[in-house]
């Protein structure tokens, strides 16, 4: 990756951390209560699980790049739609935008820079690739979190954020457009060598049941979605309890906290995974069942300090375990798949949200923050447990070893070399 591919990747993350400390806030500002809010992220949930493999199908076929600009646009659109919201059916259009964008910047991008990556410098970059795309993205999440926080806190209103969230994508929009260059195979010219889409689909399926072990990764993704959408939505308005009522600038500091202490976890499973002797499936395996017991941990605390550090140690752990989880699911995809294979990635996590936006929809009255924490924590928790059971009793095999299937379908659109 150039040093202008890395800032393009980074600012795209800097951009969404703007709105991250006040999205919800911004939400029940416009219209929604704490009932209605889940709702809202259920239909954002549903358009991008619409969505999420066919644009990572299009990217594949049509260009990545074009992809994740047509994202940038959708981006525009729903944060103009928001900027004008004060009633429930505005910020129902501008939530099903905000999930077309989010539905085709996913894997795009990261697709696009990781075969580039490892066609100048080898398989053997993958872990390194993937924990350096993390790390940007982290450290883009974060300062981008903090400048969000501080900007609210500065002008006292939401629209200060959006305003510019919308600079900020217009101005990637020309980043990406001159220094963000695709791969020819990946353009409309090849199109016509390409598959079919439901061949693409099917290929991808065989993929993924080629290890059984695969198939659990995805399954995971799931229940990370799950969890991830519960401490995404209330922690904000949890917080909130522990903080002075100009306490806003608060929670542009934890989101800087939380999404910086993940490239902690990033660096930490970087050096694990370059550890010949450490397998990459225990890294993934530990990281799942800490981060379990660290939510359960989180959902009991009284103090904002306690809630600031617990916090930050689902993020470190969710670090770590997304750089063994994406150094997996890399390592077993083929080239020309890659963006489909991300995009179904995502459409897992959205999934999981979308489970997750159901049950606190319904069950935030009886249980408040702490109990959907507990509920979800302990999902979690027994899922990875079992993970770990079943993957070290049942399935024996050498795992730095490439699949067979992966092989045999990565040789095409790679010139016969395998991924």
């Amino acid at each position: 990756m150039t040093k202008m591919q890395q800032i393009v990747y980074a600012a795209n993350s800097f951009s969404t951390g703007i709105m991250i400390p006040v999205l919800t806030l911004t939400l029940l500002d416009k219209g929604s209560d704490l009932q209605t809010l889940p709702l809202l992220l259920m239909i954002y949930s549903l358009t991008v699980l619409c969505l999420e493999l066919p644009s990572g199908i299009l990217a594949d076929m049509y260009g990545r790049k074009t992809v994740f600009l047509l994202s940038c646009g959708f981006m525009m659109v729903s944060f103009i739609l928001l900027l004008l919201a004060d009633e429930i059916v505005l910020l129902i259009i501008a939530i099903i935008f905000f999930g077309l964008g989010r539905a085709f910047c996913s894997g795009s991008l990261d697709a696009l820079l990781i075969d580039q990556t490892l066609e100048a410098h080898g398989e053997g970059c993958i872990a390194k690739v993937t924990s350096r795309l993390a790390a940007l993205e982290s450290c883009g999440l974060a300062f981008g979190g903090l400048a969000g926080g501080l900007i609210y806190n500065l002008t006292g209103t939401y629209s200060s954020n959006i305003i510019v969230r919308l600079t900020l994508t217009a101005i990637l929009i020309v980043l990406s457009s001159v220094f963000i260059k695709d791969e020819p195979q990946h353009g409309m010219k090849q199109q016509k060598q390409r598959i079919k889409l439901n061949e693409i689909i099917r290929r991808g399926g065989r993929v993924i049941l080629s290890k059984p072990k695969f198939s659990l990764i995805f399954i995971g993704i799931l229940f990370t979605g799950f969890f991830l959408f519960t401490v995404e939505t209330y922690w904000q308005p949890a917080l909130m309890q522990f903080t002075p009522p100009n306490g806003t600038w608060v929670l542009g500091l934890v989101t800087f906290i939380g999404y910086f202490t993940i490239i902690f976890g990033n660096i930490i499973a970087q050096k694990l995974l370059d550890r010949s002797k450490i397998s990459w499936w225990n890294v993934y395996n530990i990281c799942r069942i800490a981060i379990a017991v660290i939510i359960l941990a989180f959902a009991f605390q009284k103090s904002a300090a306690g809630f600031v550090c617990w916090y930050a140690g689902i993020y470190i752990l969710l670090g770590a375990g997304n750089v063994a989880e994406s150094s997996l699911i890399n390592k077993y995809t083929p080239k020309n798949m890659r963006a489909s294979m991300l995009s179904l990635s995502s459409l897992m996590t959205q999934i999981g949200g979308l489970c997750g936006s159901l049950f606190s929809s319904i069950m935030i009255l009886r249980l408040h923050f702490s109990g959907i924490w507990i509920v979800a924590g302990a999902i979690s928790g027994i899922f990875a447990i079992a993970v770990t059971i079943v993957s070290n009793i049942k399935y024996k095999v050498e795992e730095e070893m490439q699949p067979m299937l992966c092989s045999q379908f990565g040789n095409e659109g790679n010139n016969g070399k395998q991924v």
